[in-house]
């Protein structure tokens, strides 16, 4: 409904413009382009917000020969083209919308991340870095997380844990960064931390069943068969079927 509802505005404002007659002010022209221009980029984030990467490629496309250099425009095209897998292309789009917009903490945000999963973890951090220190952007918790698993890339995980403690000063409620800090915890063996932030985790409703099996590894570790048996009856509600749960099971049936 959201799309055809764009869709119609846009063939309205085609409309608009396309009756227009005789001598026509240039700042009502100007105003007529600007819309198009929002109302196309509009279409094409809900399609790409809808999955359909290729379609909302085709959509920016139209936009930017509207506005070669529309800095949103740009940003958009990359994320479309990195979900298409084509990363090379993708790079180069970010690249191209900070150039029109360099104070965008949000296009510095996502070529960072681009590049953290690139194989360029050094330097993705940089600009990841960049859009955390820029007070007025908006999600900035996002930053930090993306910054944490540029880390563990390179192989940094002190830094990691300073970068996800940070995404959840900035948004107590993000649950990933509660996993990660488990993660960390169990792979230097401080259990008792592990157990605070998976436990922290599940409680959001997000936990796989690898988060499981993590989490009762970690009662098992700290002796408390209560917590234990009632994680696994949790996993086993949600997750009746999984391999994760199957493999334990299994475990258990060979140490009897």
């Amino acid at each position: 409904m959201k799309l055809r509802a764009l869709r119609a505005f846009i063939l309205a404002v085609g409309l608009l413009a396309g009756c227009a007659s005789g001598q026509s002010d240039p700042a009502t022209g100007a105003s007529d382009a600007q819309s198009r221009i929002e109302a196309r980029l509009a279409l094409a984030n809900a399609y790409y917000a809808d999955g359909k990467y290729v379609i909302a490629l085709q959509e920016v496309e139209r936009v930017l020969e509207l506005a070669p250099k529309n800095a949103d425009a740009l940003g958009l095209r990359g994320l479309a083209q990195w979900q298409l897998g084509e990363q090379a292309l993708a790079l180069d789009s970010l690249r191209q919308a900070l150039r029109a917009n360099p104070g965008n903490a949000a296009l510095q945000n996502n070529l960072g991340w681009m590049m953290c999963e690139s194989g360029n973890a050094a330097q993705g951090l940089v600009y990841l870095d960049s859009a955390l220190s820029q007070r007025r952007y908006s999600s900035p918790a996002n930053a930090a997380m993306n910054a944490g698993q540029c880390s563990l890339h390179l192989g940094d995980s002190g830094r990691a844990e300073t970068y996800f403690r940070r995404a959840l000063e900035l948004a107590p409620s993000m649950a990933p960064a509660h996993a990660q800090l488990a993660r960390l915890a169990v792979a230097r063996g401080d259990y008792a931390a592990a157990r605070a932030s998976m436990l922290a985790f599940i409680g959001s409703g997000q936990a796989s069943a690898e988060d499981y099996a993590i989490a009762v590894r970690i009662e098992r570790q700290l002796g408390d068969q209560i917590a234990e048996q009632s994680l696994v009856s949790q996993w086993q509600r949600r997750f009746p079927d999984s391999p994760q749960l199957r493999d334990f099971q299994r475990g258990q049936r060979n140490d009897q």
